[in-house]
């Protein structure tokens, strides 16, 4: 029952994407740092900063603004690395926590989550939050979320949550349509005073993340299905993060409809498809060395070729140093390529102090492993600096601004070869063009463009580039084949309440 025109819906939102792997831990400052996001925010002021950006609760506030009354609480993100401290997970769910007990009578609550997070204290981050929640407010208050694609649904999350929406499509271009798809499932519930039945199923193996891309393939096919489910009937699929290093953490989904047998029915024949889908995706990957040999020559005047770095993605808790695609280009002999970004604050300190135009003796990046990754000494040329601040134009980050800290556009000094690299302070996923543009390089106009990503580049950089290749370079981010340990398919069921 609602207590007014308008239900009261508390807002927050808690992301992180933890790999377990990566060399460097999660603490509360990361949160407050926001990554290639905005940092912690509070208040109002998680309506004032996301409504109409392409964010899960962006879309849930854009959905619901005239319908609901909205309490927001926060939203906060940290660049994905290793576990997340016992702190900062205690910190910020205790904010949350407070912050909904505080709202007075209210009739549901949204929550902006990940799904892929590890702490000090728990391999089911979110979940832990979701048992907190239920514990203080009981089954009575309706709770939905959002989560991303690379989520690893556990099953109680499933149960602790009334309803789960996931994005449909990698690169993610859909999060603000996932946040208002929970909106329309939570707006339901409230106006019934019920809860749909729910199946929850996963899948028998794990699916590498450079071989989860829905833009084409099996995937795509997929997905799609997604799209064409009947009214009243809710569907998602997430195809994992393998990297949080759990076992049985394999690709899952979730399905809610009027009653369990059309659940289960509708969970069973998308599990099928799933598991056919795991059986017959791609996953093409080159080394460093035979990447740039195809690239030189597959290379026509006014084209581009896209290498992706894609073990060394910050975005999925890499350290976006590591050296060996930057190294092939240089050996090759590389003509008009430009690499980007690679995260090295002393290098870009020192850039900046000698000025544009210095030349200077630096060791680039390779500064945190793994193993075998060395720093790449040699002397370069500063070609422009900048304070690293832009707003992403790209279809995926609309409108965001991002700070990635003092950067600097180098050419490496070497008569054999053209490479340059764009330099920064904070460890950055290339999604966006103007992580090159603002700093004074169109990828458009060089023959060889690499980005330290795995498969969000697409979305910005798939329309310039005439060959995209997947380069398998050492790095955090392992995109080798995996395979999770078999779980067998799992069902929850709720009656309606």
């Amino acid at each position: 029952m609602t207590t007014g025109p308008k239900p009261r819906i508390a807002i927050a939102g808690f992301q992180h994407e933890t790999n377990v792997y990566a060399p460097v831990r999660t603490s509360f400052a990361d949160f407050l740092d926001g990554g290639g996001w905005p940092g912690l925010t509070a208040g109002d002021q998680v309506v004032d900063i996301f409504r109409g950006l392409n964010i899960p609760i962006g879309g849930f506030i854009d959905a619901a603004l005239e319908e609901a009354e909205l309490l927001p609480i926060l939203w906060t993100s940290a660049e994905p690395a290793s576990v997340v401290s016992a702190d900062a997970f205690d910190r910020i769910s205790d904010q949350i926590l407070s912050a909904v007990r505080q709202a007075g009578q209210i009739d549901g609550v949204y929550l902006d989550l990940h799904g892929a997070m590890v702490t000090e204290t728990s391999e089911d981050g979110e979940g832990a939050l979701l048992r907190r929640i239920r514990d203080h407010f009981g089954r009575d208050l309706q709770i939905a979320v959002s989560l991303d694609l690379h989520a690893n649904i556990t099953a109680e999350m499933v149960d602790l949550s009334d309803v789960i929406t996931i994005y449909r499509t990698y690169p993610h271009l859909d999060m603000d349509a996932t946040g208002a798809r929970a909106w329309s499932l939570l707006r339901d519930m409230i106006r019934t005073g019920t809860c749909p039945a729910k199946a929850f199923r996963r899948a028998s193996q794990q699916i590498p993340l450079s071989a989860q891309c829905t833009e084409f393939g099996p995937l795509q096919t997929l997905y799609r299905g997604l799209e064409a489910l009947p009214n009243g009937v809710s569907g998602d699929i997430a195809l994992g993060f393998p990297l949080s290093g759990v076992p049985g953490f394999t690709p899952s989904l979730v399905v809610y409809a009027m009653d369990a047998v059309s659940a289960d029915l509708l969970a069973d024949r998308l599990l099928a498809g799933l598991e056919s889908a795991i059986a017959t995706v791609e996953n093409p990957l080159l080394s460093p060395e035979d990447a740039v040999s195809r690239a030189l020559s597959l290379s026509n005047e006014g084209e581009t070729i896209v290498l992706a770095d894609v073990q060394d993605n910050s975005g999925a808790g890499a350290m976006s140093d590591t050296t060996g695609l930057l190294k092939a280009l240089v050996d090759a002999g590389a003509k008009d390529a430009v690499l980007g970004t690679l995260w090295d604050p002393v290098v870009a300190a020192r850039a900046h102090e000698g000025g544009v135009g210095a030349r200077i003796q630096v060791s680039l990046g390779g500064r945190h492993g793994p193993a075998g990754v060395e720093p790449l000494p040699c002397e370069v040329e500063v070609l422009a600096l900048t304070d690293g601040v832009f707003t992403c134009r790209g279809a995926m980050q609309r409108d965001v601004e991002t700070d990635i800290g003092p950067c600097a556009l180098l050419k490496i000094v070497a008569s054999e070869s053209d490479v340059s690299v764009i330099i920064s302070s904070r460890r950055h996923q290339v999604i966006d063009q103007e992580a090159f543009r603002h700093i004074g390089v169109d990828p458009a106009s060089r023959r060889i463009v690499a980005v330290k990503s795995t498969v969000h580049f697409r979305a910005d950089f798939a329309p310039i580039a005439s060959r995209v290749l997947s380069v398998m370079a050492p790095g955090y981010s392992d995109c080798t084949p995996v395979t999770g340990k078999r779980s067998g398919s799992q069902s929850t069921r709720t009656d309606t309440h």
